[in-house]
């Protein structure tokens, strides 16, 4: 017998053997491979390692060990079934209970959610009977020749403010501009002189104020603002604090210069110790939700507001935006996990959660068409989701759209009581020049913020950036469109308020 056909016991240049173990005796079972590889101590996996790959690693190890002893730990199928099992059972799917009148308010989204849709769909039939392509490419023309033409128009730092601008939200009567800073106040400007015409009372805020939103559907403009202490005031305030008329209520003084308004209603310790992040209007305004940091958001009642009607779990991190549906039927949530998870609110499932971002998620924004859905996010990112293609959890188009952190993103909506008409609006005739026409612009350009202190402004046919708009000295943090698109309003870190016009 040749000794040099005999292995060497730990010799790493003995090809395929280790005390008699060849690369026929290493598992291959993906699950066993992993098993034995953490049994080694050993990584169980790297980033972009595949099976065949791992595997390989393992036989590799296995004839570098200094001693003969390893065992493998070959995994039973059935005990890999129970194992199986067990997940599924932690992974099941379980519901928080909710006062009665959650069921009441499910029943009452459900109508409201039901008329809104059947409308925007049969108006979306109507439009695509009869649309002509070459009008529409005029429109599409139009709209972007309008859209370059954006431009800053005015600015205003705000008397006594001293910390950034987080939040800022034109009103529905299009008569006041409102601001939420970190200094714990919430600023109101007349929208055309940028002129500071109000402000909360001291401490209304103990922390810094995070979001605002306005209440487009009620009798009397209703502005929500939520804090960093937990949080929720809600304000009525209008045109009439800018004239003086609104003097005369319990809820305006005179401390700062100008009138300070007490709110109407605080939900104290809405999210008890946690920074909200969000705050805002379901369509039917009669509902209200919040996000915070708690990794929860909740559902509000704004005529019963002393408690919840409900505390929705589901992400693993902290919450950042939320955004309600067009029609009310949905609410989706996004945070930290970079997860957008889509909740119907007419029976309190979770339907869908769309994956794609490597970074969290800091604001989103659904078009009036009701089917398109953008969000903005910390991988400098923008993605476009297509909830028509339930199946496909991929998105529609992803923007590089900023070279930092997307702080906010902002569909072109048509609402509240401003009647005027859209500046996008004109008369567009077909290839014949016969037949004028004036096409809906609801929805056909999106507004986005960063960090690296730009504005964007994109078409929502394709994608494509129409105007970037520079001004800011810091970090941008807010944006809002005015309703009849002639307006944008933008804040940030350099603590001013800019309003860009067309």
């Amino acid at each position: 017998m040749n000794l040099n056909d005999v292995p060497k016991v730990n010799d790493a240049g003995s090809k395929g053997s280790y005390n008699g173990l060849t690369a026929a005796d290493v598992p291959t079972s993906d699950d066993e491979v992993r098993q034995a590889l953490r049994n080694l101590g050993e990584p169980i996996t790297y980033f972009g390692e595949a099976k065949a790959e791992r595997r390989e690693r393992l036989i590799k190890l296995l004839l570098e060990q200094p001693h003969t002893n390893f065992d493998f730990a070959y995994i039973d199928e059935e005990e890999d079934d129970d194992k199986d099992m067990e997940d599924e059972e932690e992974d099941e799917l379980y519901y928080t209970p909710g006062p009665p009148q959650l069921e009441e308010a499910r029943r009452r989204i459900l109508r409201s959610s039901l008329s809104r849709a059947s409308e925007r769909v049969k108006e979306q039939a109507r439009s695509h009977q009869k649309q002509d392509f070459i009008k529409t490419l005029k429109h599409r023309r139009y709209i972007n020749k309008k859209l370059s033409s954006y431009d800053l128009s005015g600015t205003q730092l705000l008397s006594g403010n001293t910390r950034a601008i987080s939040s800022v939200r034109f009103s529905p009567d299009g008569s006041l501009i409102a601001c939420g800073s970190w200094d714990g106040n919430v600023y109101f400007l007349d929208k055309e002189t940028l002129t500071q015409v109000a402000s909360s009372k001291s401490d209304c805020h103990s922390e810094k104020v995070s979001t605002i939103d306005w209440c487009f559907k009620s009798e009397k403009p209703l502005l929500s603002s939520g804090g960093a202490e937990g949080n929720i005031n809600l304000w009525s305030v209008d045109g009439s604090i800018a004239d003086g008329s609104a003097m005369s209520s319990d809820r305006v003084s005179y401390e700062k210069g100008f009138p300070t308004v007490e709110p109407v209603y605080s939900f104290v310790d809405a999210h008890p110790a946690s920074r909200i992040t969000s705050t805002l209007f379901h369509p039917s305004s009669d509902y209200m939700a919040s996000t915070s940091f708690d990794k929860t958001w909740k559902l509000w009642d704004i005529n019963r507001p002393e408690e919840e009607l409900i505390q929705q779990e589901g992400h693993s991190k902290e919450l950042y935006c939320a955004n309600f549906h067009v029609d009310g039927s949905i609410l989706s949530t996004a945070g930290l996990d970079s997860v957008c998870i889509l909740w119907d609110l007419r029976s309190g499932r979770s339907i869908a959660n769309l994956e794609g971002h490597i970074k969290g998620i800091y604001d989103m924004s659904w078009s009036p068409n009701g089917y398109h859905l953008a969000t903005g996010s910390g991988d400098s990112s923008i993605k476009v989701w297509d909830i028509r293609k339930y199946g496909n959890k991929t998105p529609l188009v992803t923007i590089p759209s900023h070279r930092k952190l997307v702080s906010s993103v902002n569909f072109l909506q048509k609402y509240g009581n401003n009647n005027k008409s859209n500046v996008l609006e004109t008369e567009v005739t077909d290839g014949d020049d016969q037949g004028p026409e004036i096409l809906d612009s609801n929805g056909t350009f999106l507004v986005s913020a960063s960090y690296d202190s730009t504005l964007n402004v994109w078409s929502a046919d394709n994608w494509i950036n129409v105007k970037t708009l520079k001004g800011h000295s810091d970090k941008v943090m807010s944006c809002d469109i005015y309703g009849d698109a002639s307006q944008i309003i933008s804040s940030g870190w350099d603590r001013s308020v800019k309003l860009w016009s067309i």
